[in-house]
């Protein structure tokens, strides 16, 4: 797993945190809920293939980085209840190098089902886009 500028931020965060010299009783749950405020994200070459994840996206999805690392979220995320028309608006942004944002019934690996808000971005180095950043926040489903 890749250690981008935002994983490196919530590790200080954390780390913050622990300087803090919380009781013991106290630091597991305080150490908890900084993950749990993170948003889940996932970053892919640009093809779509998963290069990297943040410890937010395996919790939210269940699937660990070995298990996803070279696939494309799609592939194992989505199932019958995720809307084809917003899968096609995310394979047009992938294919076109362009920023968009849906919600989207995703999957667990145990198979249920969960609704996200996506944040798609480019990610450009020396004016080529050389791959995609995706932020994910749960919503509730209905």
């Amino acid at each position: 797993m890749t250690i981008d500028r935002n994983h490196e931020e919530g590790l200080s965060r954390l780390i913050g945190d622990l300087e803090t010299h919380l009781p013991p009783a106290h630091l597991k749950q305080a150490v908890l809920s900084r993950i749990e405020m993170e948003p889940a994200r996932v970053e892919t070459n640009r093809e779509g293939a998963i290069i990297s994840v943040n410890p937010a996206f395996t919790g939210l999805c269940g699937y660990e980085f070995s298990e996803i690392k070279g696939r494309k979220p799609g592939s194992f995320l989505q199932g019958k209840k995720t809307d084809p028309k917003t899968t096609a608006i995310l394979r047009e942004a992938v294919k076109t190098g362009k920023s968009c944002r849906v919600e989207i019934v995703n999957y667990h690996k145990d198979g249920s089902p969960y609704l996200v808000h996506i944040a798609v971005e480019p990610i450009h180095h020396n004016g080529e886009i050389i791959g995609f950043r995706a932020e994910e926040t749960k919503l509730p489903l209905a």
